[in-house]
């Protein structure tokens, strides 16, 4: 049995979702991310995931997109949130607080360190950041500061769209029909409903291949979400923040839209955001 590894590094973690990132950092360099799947993100199993990192390990921790720490309410400098020393299920950690809006109500937490490590890599840079995700959200950044955000949540309702239709949730898309399914909800977003049982209906029928059913399922999601985000993304500088997947089939919508986005590393803005934010 090897004994614990100890030395003057510390653990970098993040939770979106049920996705759990983290980076060993040593004299300011991250090693390779490790990416755990959680089936529970409670207290208890969070700790375990974060041990089963640590390998043993006796380093501090920091962790961002946890309920550890109360939310910060907008406006807020992101770059700027101290992290709070507290205890997860025995295991001292460093938490990164998340934001709250009261209207229309909000609350952030796993994107608050891709936000952070953005604004500290662009620190002169006005305009919206789009995070899709478990829940998307549209940040208004303006001097450094979240100002308001809204969220949508699109990818648990389009993932259920699909898996409700026996389709793979991962397999490719018709680039065409996702355009045309984005500006059809764009314009008429309150037919969502009935335009996703006409998919459902031309699935079942054989006429749709399963490329062109999953880009019309996404689309039509997506359009609703952009109609209703209009004030965020109609004339403004536009960054898009998130995983390959993600970040794919939401440029593919705003560019349908020949909106000019500005892509970013969602695992470097994360790392970027935690290594901000470590009081070490």
């Amino acid at each position: 049995m090897q004994p614990p590894r100890n030395g003057p590094g510390w653990l970098a973690a993040n939770l979106d979702g049920d996705t759990l990132s983290a980076w060993e950092v040593a004299g300011g360099t991250a090693g390779p991310a490790q990416v755990l799947r959680l089936q529970d993100s409670r207290p208890p199993a969070l700790a375990a995931a974060l041990r089963q990192v640590l390998g043993g390990a006796l380093r501090p921790v920091l962790l961002g997109g946890s309920a550890l720490a109360p939310p910060h309410p907008v406006p807020v400098r992101p770059a700027e949130l101290p992290a709070v020393k507290t205890d997860l299920d025995g295991m001292p950690v460093h938490a990164l607080p998340g934001l709250s809006q009261s209207a229309p109500c909000g609350l952030m937490r796993g994107a608050v360190a891709a936000i952070s490590g953005f604004l500290r890599l662009n620190p002169d840079w006005d305009g919206v950041i789009c995070l899709p995700g478990a829940v998307t959200h549209w940040v208004q950044i303006s001097a450094r500061e979240a100002v308001s955000f809204q969220g949508a949540l699109t990818a648990r309702l389009a993932q259920a769209a699909v898996q409700g239709m026996a389709l793979d949730t991962a397999g490719p898309w018709d680039n065409a029909a996702l355009a045309e399914a984005v500006a059809d909800s764009i314009a008429k977003p309150e037919h969502l409903a009935a335009r996703l049982a006409a998919v459902q209906a031309a699935a079942a029928l054989g006429q749709l291949p399963a490329e062109t059913a999953r880009a019309q399922i996404w689309g039509h999601f997506l359009g609703a979400e952009l109609a209703a985000a209009r004030p965020y993304w109609l004339g403004q500088n536009l960054a898009l923040i998130a995983e390959p997947s993600q970040q794919a089939l939401y440029a593919a919508a705003l560019g349908a839209q020949a909106l000019p986005v500005t892509l970013a590393d969602h695992a470097r803005m994360t790392l970027e955001g935690l290594k901000g934010a470590w009081p070490g």
